[in-house]
């Protein structure tokens, strides 16, 4: 078994920063609460380049229109699909309920390309 080079680990994190595009944000129970794409102003990339930890944040509000109050999350799946689909990378986190306007909540999602174990 061969192993794959550096510049082929460079590929696929550049294929999965510009292709996964999706978050999903998920309930205790793993019940979808919102998907957001890249274009959303809440949702960015914050890894330094050429980093191979991959790092997706988030950061929702209780004056977030899409989100009923209260609203608990606890995981946030990658997707590459507006709907539907196959989460890549499902993460868990310590639960957070949004239970007022004034709440807020900032989600790192980390995707290490390779994974370190």
């Amino acid at each position: 078994m061969a192993e794959i080079t550096p510049q082929a680990y460079a590929n696929i994190r550049e294929h999965i920063n510009s292709g996964w595009t999706y978050i999903e944000l998920q309930d205790d129970a793993g019940n979808a609460v919102l998907r957001l794409g890249s274009d959303d102003a809440r949702v960015s990339w914050i890894h330094q380049e050429g980093a191979t930890a991959l790092l997706r944040q988030v950061v929702i509000t209780g004056k977030d229109t899409d989100i009923t109050l209260p609203q608990t999350f606890a995981k946030s799946a990658i997707y590459n699909v507006a709907t539907g689909g196959t989460a890549f990378s499902l993460e868990t986190f310590n639960s957070f309920t949004l239970e007022t306007v004034n709440d807020e909540l900032t989600i790192v999602h980390e995707l290490q390309i390779p994974q370190v174990v």
